[in-house]
């Protein structure tokens, strides 16, 4: 997904004095800063929990990044699988795997990394697990894959949980396309984050701003950006259902941070 360059966003930067264009957000370094900005976030792990405790056996984890979901997951006591295509997140989640605060019941886990669409481990898998609504990151052709690869994974009576964003309640309106917003990052930095909605490719684009200060009051900033694509759940459904899947339940996430314009996520609970 193509989007054009974010006109706010290039402003902002100008003014700080950042020459570089944003990196993607799931580069090394932007990989550290989504982890510490998604450190706190709640959203969907009360729903995802409850889905996943009513299945039994393996856990498989698409898109774990530096380990959000998997923490509660490995709460549940049974082996997990998880999967990320960044060598840096999955390098952050090996280490806190690893300690006794992470995994209190030392779970047994394997890393894999690996594209979600593209991932290969072997099947049984009582719950698969792609939250974030991370299914927005891939084309169609990418979404299709990673369905047939889910069914394929999945034990006979396994679940997969997939958290979906209706794009059909995101449309842009005269009243919200986009918008800047400022936060604390912590006690010496602040992140700044444009938002502009991209109709001609279906997306919305991110540019989020880090502004950390330096001792004698100087300071230093970096940029980075992701595509995030929004797509009729209607389609997504067609998607599921091509690729041999039932979508059995559907529940509505409760956001712990209200985000304007994105306040319509689902949990779909799915079978072979």
């Amino acid at each position: 997904m193509n989007t054009p360059p974010d006109k706010s966003a290039d402003a902002i930067l100008r003014v700080l004095g950042h020459l570089d264009p944003p990196e993607d957000l799931y580069s090394v370094s932007g990989a550290r800063l989504y982890d510490q900005i998604t450190a706190g976030d709640l959203t969907e792990l009360p729903e995802i929990l409850a889905a996943a405790r009513q299945t039994t056996g393996p856990i498989l984890e698409l898109a774990a990044g530096s380990g959000r979901i998997t923490r509660p997951l490995l709460a549940l006591g049974r082996p997990l699988t998880a999967v990320d295509s960044s060598p840096e997140m999955l390098a952050m989640l090996a280490e806190r795997i690893a300690t006794k605060a992470f995994n209190p019941r030392g779970v047994p886990t394997v890393l894999v990394e690996a594209d979600m669409s593209r991932f290969e481990v072997d099947g049984g898998f009582g719950c698969v697990v792609l939250g974030a609504s991370s299914i927005t990151l891939l084309d169609p052709l990418g979404r299709r894959e990673l369905f047939s690869r889910v069914r394929n994974a999945l034990a006979p009576d396994g679940r997969f949980l997939l958290t979906v964003l209706n794009a059909d309640s995101h449309k842009p309106s005269e009243g919200h396309n986009g918008g800047t917003t400022v936060s604390a990052l912590g006690d010496d930095a602040f992140l700044i984050t444009v938002e502009s909605r991209d109709p001609v490719n279906g997306a919305r684009h991110v540019t989020m701003i880090h502004v950390g200060f330096n001792e004698g009051g100087t300071y230093r900033s970096s940029a980075y950006s992701s595509d995030i694509a929004f797509v009729s759940n209607a389609l997504i459904e067609e998607e599921v259902l091509a690729e041999g899947l039932t979508i059995l339940k559907r529940r509505p996430v409760r956001l712990s941070t209200q985000v304007p314009g994105l306040n319509d996520i689902e949990l779909w609970v799915c079978g072979r």
